[in-house]
Formats: C-alpha cells, structure tokens, sequence
C-alpha cells in the first residue's frame, strides 16, 4: 500500500490503520522540532491546500482494503507524513471511507493550523474524533517549538481551535507536547493550562518526546508530565507520553507481507520493537531475522533514544 499504513498500535487511539495524502517528502505548515517524521523541507513548508497526492489512488487502496467485512480496527486515522489537512480533498476521502464501512470510525490528527478555513471546518462533519494540537500559550514560544510556515501564527492556531469547539459535534482530543527547557517553564505551562480550560476539550492529552524527534530536543519525565498536569489541573487529562500500549493481535496477513509492511510503518515514524512485533504479527525471532535481514541491505537502521531501541529507515538524518 502506498498511501495507507497499519494497523499500527496507538498509544492514544489503539488499533489504527492510518491514511497518508502527502507524498514521501513531509509537506507540512510546521517543522516542529520533537516531530517524529522529521524535517519539513523549507520548499514543502507550507499552508497551501492542494491536492498533493491522487485522491482516487487512496480510495482505491481504501477500497481493496475495507472491501473485506473482517476488517477490524478500532479508528482509520487520517495523519501521515505531514499535516493532512493540507490535501484539498481529504474531506472526500473520509466520507468515502464511511459509504464503504460506517461501522468504522474516523480521526483526524491535524496542528490545526488550518480549522480557521471555512471549507476545512465543513470536511470534519463527518469525523468522529479530531485531535489538534496545541504546544504553546505564546507567539514567542510557538515560533520556537513548532516553526511554523510563513503567515501562520498562534492567533490563526487558537482561532481554528475556537471555531472547532463551536462548530464540531464529535470528540475533541487536546494534545499537547512537551519539549524540555521549550514550553515547560511555569509560566507558558500556565498561559497553556488558561488556554485548555477555555477550549474544554473533551480531553487534554499530555505528550513528550519519546520518538526520535526531528532535531536535538528532550522529553520530560513522567513525574514532571504529572506535575504539570497536576498544576494545570483540567479534569479530563490523561498524560500518555510515558508508558507502552497494550500488546495485542491484529488482523493482517504475516509472511512474505510482513517486509513490505515493515518498511511502511518505519518510513512514516521510526517505532520500537515492541509496537512492530504485534502488529506484523511476528515472533522475536522471526523479528530479529528480518530487522537484521532490512539492515544487511541497507533499508533500516536501529537508533536509541530516550534508553529505547527504534527501527528507522536506514540513512535518514534527524539532527
């Protein structure tokens, strides 16, 4: 599949099989600095809406896939390598997705730099669950952590935001990810903590870097995420960047498919061992031969971050 990624297991949303509309290269109207995908180049930083890449080769993927009624998962999240809804018609493809199987659910994950749109607000009807984020309660430090495309600004961020508790029927997920020595100091954690409680999602999501991030930053502690979420003190917060998913089965094809998936699943974002494993459905040392098949030819590399092993692709540099 080259626009459709999973099952993976979600540390937020469970079971998900993700729907990628950007090209290979990250598009994205941010270059945060703890991103998981990597760089944005600066020529593919931006908050153009088009359509970058065919919308009916993803619904033909969409298609073969869903077409099978014991297909399974817990959400079809639209994300992917990039802020989706930069695509012109992602709204088509999610409905697209709900005519073939309303049984399913829909998310987006989106740095909501573009809720403001009229056009976008009017696509997520028919998502059942939009999780934005929201790293910083000042121009200052949103500039610095999310390194935003021209024009854009935390104004136009918390505009969108707005406009989406007014207009969205569904969940919102609040997510907010924290960078060490960038938006923890107590007084943008507070400027932060005055923002949640006016937006009142229906859940705050407390994150930090636990993948290997784009450039040289560090995550916080479990204990300094509990902190915070203790001075904040929004009643419906869960602090998920500490801590591992449950393991559990998936209902994908294992074998010669289990190479391909592989190299999907870690194009996107470099995944550790114990996420792949269940969801290529493979044994430790089925795993460990291929891992050490992918990295005799040169398509993996095994990285460390934060005392954590990660599959990545091979040659890709985050620093």
């Amino acid at each position: 599949m080259k626009y459709l990624f999973g099952p993976v297991l979600s540390r937020r949303l469970g079971l998900s099989l993700g729907v990628d509309l950007l090209p290979p290269q990250k598009v994205c109207s941010m270059d945060c600095l703890y991103c998981e995908c990597g760089k944005t180049p600066r020529r593919l930083l931006t908050l153009e809406r088009r359509e970058w890449v065919p919308t009916d080769e993803v619904k033909r993927e969409l298609e073969y896939l869903l077409s099978d009624p014991s297909f399974e998962v817990d959400f079809v999240t639209f994300s992917g390598n990039g802020e989706p809804t930069l695509h012109s018609r992602f709204g088509e493809v999610a409905r697209f997705v709900k005519e073939l199987r309303p049984d399913l659910r829909l998310a987006l994950l989106t740095n909501a730099s573009t809720l403001d749109e009229p056009e976008v607000l009017k696509e997520l009807e028919v998502f059942d669950l939009i999780s934005p984020s929201l790293d910083a309660g000042s121009e200052e430090v949103f500039k610095k952590i999310n390194r935003p495309a021209e024009g854009l600004t935390l104004e136009k961020v918390l505009r969108g935001l707005r406009k989406l508790r007014e207009n969205f029927q569904g969940e919102v997920w609040l997510e907010t990810l924290f960078v060490r020595g960038i938006n923890d100091h107590p007084a943008e954690v507070e400027r932060i903590g005055e923002l949640v409680h006016e937006l009142e999602p229906d859940r705050w999501q407390i994150n930090t870097v636990v993948r290997p991030p784009a450039y040289r930053v560090r995550g916080l502690t479990e204990e300094e995420l509990l902190k915070i979420a203790e001075l904040v003190a929004y009643p419906k917060t869960d602090v998920v960047g500490i801590g591992m998913i449950p393991v559990k089965s998936v209902g994908v094809k294992r074998g010669s498919d289990a190479e391909r998936r592989l190299l999907e699943l870690v194009r996107r974002r470099p995944s550790p061992p114990e996420e792949l494993k269940p969801a290529l459905r493979l044994g430790d040392e089925e795993f460990e031969r291929l891992v050490q098949k992918l990295q005799r030819e040169g398509k993996v590399k095994l990285v460390s971050h934060g005392g954590r092993r990660f599959v990545a692709p091979a040659g890709e540099d985050r620093n």
